[in-house]
């Protein structure tokens, strides 16, 4: 009886002797031939997908900056929200934490508001960079070693290595003085906001301070950075002053550049 290749009865060993290998069915191969390509198919369009939504967070950046100086208006507001959207959905489709995704969402939404220069529109940037830092505490909390217990996480960051403490000690003293420096310069309605934001911003550094991931840690300090030197600019640089140029730059190129990389750092741990 001639003996069938699978589906059906297995050859005897008595048959397969004397078969050459190509005679002999490759029950591996048929497995593999079936399965295999479906699922690297679908992987290769999904990192083609995700790929793609970072090139145009990239590219949104990129006209924003160009942007940076222009005046308010519908169009710059759009390239500046997109940019930092975008990010929150590269994170997404890469499986990153939620509480990521919502606070780049946030960092979006305070975008938008930012992105027109009164003072209402300052409040609700402000009000949503500040729920988008308090997602990042949380999750920084509940990262990495010392998870879920501040005091633990502190003992970490003080047995951590010197660039780190450094690093911590530098903010823990630039923050005082930044908001000692603001509060004659900032309106009554703002400064109780302004305060609790910059104290805010220094818990997630610290936070972030603790994690193993650098590409978090620099951008968590980028972020931090940028928020110095817009409210310098804001408050205490007169607007006609030369230094408004690059302090504007800076403050895009160090802000986004700190998004990019909190995203990056999320979603290589996934």
């Amino acid at each position: 009886m001639e003996c069938q290749v699978w589906p059906g009865p297995r050859c005897p060993p008595s048959e397969l002797k004397g078969r050459s290998s190509r005679e002999q069915p490759n029950h591996t191969s048929l497995y593999f031939s079936s399965s295999k390509t479906p699922n690297s198919t679908m992987a290769t369009n999904s990192y083609t997908v995700d790929s793609a939504v970072l090139a145009a967070s990239i590219g949104s950046a990129v006209i924003y900056q160009a942007m940076v100086r222009a005046a308010p208006s519908f169009s710059r507001m759009v390239i500046k929200t997109a940019s930092t959207a975008l990010l929150s959905i590269f994170t997404y489709l890469r499986g990153g934490p939620a509480l990521l995704v919502g606070a780049l969402a946030l960092g979006s939404t305070g975008d938008a508001f930012l992105a027109w220069n009164d003072d209402t529109s300052f409040l609700f940037g402000l009000s949503s960079f500040l729920v988008a830092h308090i997602l990042y505490i949380i999750h920084f909390l509940h990262a990495g070693p010392g998870a879920g217990d501040i005091v633990s996480k502190l003992q970490v960051l003080q047995n951590g290595d010197t660039w780190r403490l450094g690093t911590a000690g530098a903010l823990g003293m630039l923050v005082p003085v930044m908001i000692v420096q603001l509060m004659p310069k900032v309106g009554k309605d703002l400064r109780a906001p302004v305060a609790v934001y910059s104290l805010t911003i220094l818990v997630m550094v610290l936070m972030a301070l603790t994690l193993e991931s650098k590409e978090i840690v620099t951008g968590a300090v980028m972020f931090a950075s940028s928020d110095s030197i817009l409210a310098a600019g804001r408050f205490l640089v007169p607007a006609t002053s030369a230094h408004q140029g690059w302090m504007h730059h800076a403050v895009w190129v160090l802000y986004y550049g700190g998004q990019f990389l909190i995203a990056l750092g999320a979603v290589a741990r996934v």
